[in-house]
């Protein structure tokens, strides 16, 4: 029987903003492509509406993509060497193994029909390819529609060029843009002539004419095509395809911004400095002072907004702010003739590097995934940040300060290659001896760690130590010896590491002391020593307050009470930890609390119930990708063992298969008894809502989806998901309809019957503080 394919990518779409003109043919020709090519690239230059095409493409062929549309945008990408983790992110798949990530990417994806929409590939042009040629080769469903200004030069690459619009379409969206930006405007027969020669001097380019269209809100058709006159000689004398069309975009920029006056310049320039998208308290964190004062910065971004260089996304926390990334680029170009480019990014290091302290400082904390979703949220700045402060001579300690501030959002989040890979490049190029340096030497071993590389791992653990303990940093000694402690754990020394782990927890406070509390537990568990690992766990328990860690010593306790033949509170405390592993989103941990849960139902006698249950964490762990941890095991195949036995070898394979077809949500639905697609009355977690969670609720009761909610908050549709299912879980309600009515209270009351109860952890650390 052929393997049934891993759970599908959600559909991720951006809705159009702005009706589609024109391209019929183009359409058609790309349908046609996309019918006999399983890699097609749009080219063309800049401006020229490749990524509308493409989108529009997509969304029309959804239904020839069973197993899902997924566009992975990589405008915000500056680092080749993030291309992959960028494609990995929009696949809904995590850099958790440490292994080679495409190979990764091609293991989940497998056989699965998937259209992949790589938006905005010619800055990435040879790691695109390579991506792209390793998963085309290797999976034989997935069908990729890349927009670039360059071919990617794969082989079987089929190429669309994609034209400027024709004539007649050039001018209806021309005349389209105007009245929707000027309501009252007028345009008649005799405007037909003037608003055709505009088009012909823009070329035709759907960018240029729209920056066009907005300024007939102070100008005439005609007093336009007069200062085109000259803006655009260049356009008279360069050729319709090639190099020509790069100086067109150019010109109709450098036209927009002489139409500005300078506090407008300034604050383009100074915005180029984003990755990505941001809001107003960061414009004026990064761009306010030197002339632009911050009251100036929101009259002066609004006029921005009025000429179509930024574009308003509207969010229940206030609006959050972007440019196109061809206005994004001659933005750089400005910002660096200014000299005023090292100012600007120190000023974008400095707020990134306060978002980032702010966030870490949650943690170890009730806080913890909402920590983790600010951070996502301008996860693009991270990588600006850092690479400024690894090229400008003096800065490189700060950066690694930087990065080993985000320690658990690396691992939890799936950036664990890309957390790597910073640290490894800050510490090659500052080899001197200080705090920042053995800070950031522990923290790469934790990641190695964490990713399974124990030979790189132990060597840098062992550095940050014996720095830490000459420069007298207790705090992050004791985070090594809790490392070094776990790789012990990895290679079965149990006696060294219950040694390591107990002297780290005696030293960390007790938040941070409460995950070596939890490995002890797992030390003491594996040696046999049930009474040990229980006490340790419910130490872990007492001290622990970020749902992580305590999801981690809740599945150890359920062990415990598994080892010692009470399957029904191993259940209870399997369910707890399971809930608590889907709010943090630890994928790894979902997969060992849906084994156990498992598990325990063999030893109750429901042999069917632990075949389905075995199969479907299977495909959890298929869907990391990962596999059972090496001392679990044993465990595992006794259980199965039992359950095989009892059920005989083909009712067993049936019984699995039908758990192994299951996607990561229903698997965990269906080791908590939930119907697909809903969460449970359960106990509350950590309390009252969240901030984020009470923005989501207000969202829920507006009606809006879960895509819907990603794409306001800037956050994954998964994200959205799991925090619907959070308060779900926290209120004990039981659909979206409750959530409405108890968002529509002004005082908020919790319902009587939610509960609190824990929250949990995987392969965490305490604080490297």
């Amino acid at each position: 029987m052929a393997r049934r394919p891993a759970a599908r990518p959600a559909a991720r779409l951006p809705a159009e903003r702005s009706s589609f003109v024109g391209r019929r043919a183009e359409l058609g020709r790309l349908r046609a492509l996309l019918g006999d090519s399983r890699l097609v690239t749009l080219v063309g230059p800049g401006g020229v509406g490749k990524t509308r095409l493409a989108l529009r493409a997509a969304e029309e062929l959804r239904r020839a993509f069973p197993d899902g549309v997924v566009l992975a945008d990589l405008t915000g990408v500056a680092d080749p060497a993030l291309t992959a983790a960028a494609v990995a992110a929009a696949l809904d798949v995590r850099d958790s193994t440490g292994r080679w990530l495409p190979g990764a990417l091609a293991e989940v994806l497998g056989e699965r029909r998937v259209l992949l929409v790589l938006d905005n590939c010619e800055h990435l042009r040879d790691a695109c390819a390579v991506l792209v040629d390793a998963l085309v080769a290797t999976c034989p469903g997935l069908t990729v529609l890349a927009t670039s200004r360059t071919p990617l030069d794969v082989p079987g690459e089929t190429l669309c060029a994609v034209p400027p619009l024709t004539g007649a379409e050039g001018v209806a969206l021309l005349e389209q843009r105007a009245r929707a930006a000027v309501p009252d405007l007028t345009l008649g027969p005799e405007d037909a002539g003037v608003l055709a020669e505009l088009c012909r001097q823009l070329d035709h380019v759907p960018l240029a004419i729209e920056l066009a269209a907005v300024r007939l809100r102070t100008l005439t058709p005609v007093q336009l095509l007069d200062r085109l006159d000259d803006r655009f000689g260049l356009l008279r004398r360069s050729g319709p395809v090639g190099p020509g069309r790069h100086r067109t975009l150019r010109a109709t920029m450098e036209w927009s911004a002489d139409l500005l006056g300078e506090a407008e310049r300034v604050l383009w320039r100074r915005m180029a400095a984003f990755a990505a998208g941001f809001d107003l308290a960061a414009a004026e964190a990064v761009c306010a002072g030197d002339g632009l004062e911050p009251p100036q910065v929101l009259e002066t971004l609004t006029r921005l907004v009025d000429s179509s260089l930024v574009v308003v996304d509207r969010h229940p926390a206030g609006p959050r702010f972007r440019m196109l990334e061809t206005v994004r680029a001659f933005g750089r170009e400005l910002l660096e003739v200014s000299g005023e480019a090292e100012v600007v990014r120190r000023r974008h290091r400095d707020w990134c590097a306060g978002l980032v302290r702010d966030a870490a400082a949650g943690f170890l904390g009730p806080e913890m995934v909402s920590a983790f979703d600010r951070l996502a949220a301008v996860h693009p700045e991270l990588a600006a940040a850092l690479e400024w402060c690894l090229r400008t001579p003096g800065e490189v300690r700060t950066g690694m300060v930087l990065a080993s501030d985000v320690w658990l959002y690396w691992a939890a989040r799936g950036h664990l290659g890309e957390g790597r890979r910073w640290l490894d490049l800050l510490l090659r190029a500052d080899p001197g001896t200080c705090a920042a340096r053995a800070r950031a030497q522990v923290v790469a071993g934790y990641l190695a760690l964490v990713a399974t590389d124990p030979e790189a791992g132990v060597p840098l653990l062992e550095r940050g130590r014996d720095d830490a303990v000459a420069l007298r940093l207790p705090d992050v000694a004791a985070l090594a010896t809790q490392y070094l402690g776990l790789a012990a754990l990895f290679r079965g020394d149990l006696v060294t590491a219950d040694r390591l782990l107990r002297e780290a927890a005696t030293v960390h406070d007790p938040p941070a002391a409460a995950f070596c509390w939890a490995d002890v537990g797992v030390v003491s568990l594996l040696a046999g020593d049930l009474v040990a690992a229980d006490a340790a766990f419910g130490t872990a328990l007492d001290g622990a307050r970020d749902p992580w860690t305590r999801s981690h010593a809740l599945w150890g306790r359920g062990l415990v009470r598994l080892a010692a033949g009470d399957p029904v509170e191993a259940t209870r405390l399997e369910e707890q930890a399971l809930r608590l592993m889907r709010e943090v989103d630890d994928r790894s941990g979902v997969a060992l609390c849906v084994a156990a849960v498992g598990w325990a139902a063999a030893a109750r006698g429901d042999a069917d119930r632990a075949a389905r249950l075995s199969g479907a964490a299977e495909a959890v762990w298929r869907s990391v990708p990962a596999r059972t941890p090496a001392p679990l095991t044993a465990v595992r195949d006794r259980w199965t063992a039992v359950a095989r036995h009892a059920l005989g070898e083909r009712r067993w394979s049936d019984r699995h298969a039908e758990g192994s077809a299951l996607d990561r949500a229903a698997a965990v639905a269906l080791a908590l008894g939930e119907q697909p697609g809903t969460s449970p009355v359960a106990p509350l977690p950590s309390g009252p809502l969240t901030r984020r969670q009470e923005e989501v609720a207000d969202l829920v009761a507006q009606g809006l989806t879960d895509r819907e909610i990603a794409a306001r908050l800037v956050i994954s549709p998964r994200t959205a998901e799991s925090h619907v299912e959070q308060i779900l879980t926290r209120l004990g309600f039981r659909s979206r309809a409750e959530i409405a009515a108890w968002a529509a209270k002004g005082d908020r009351p919790v319902p009587l019957h939610a509960r609190r109860s824990g929250q949990g952890i995987r392969t965490r650390p305490g604080s490297p503080r």
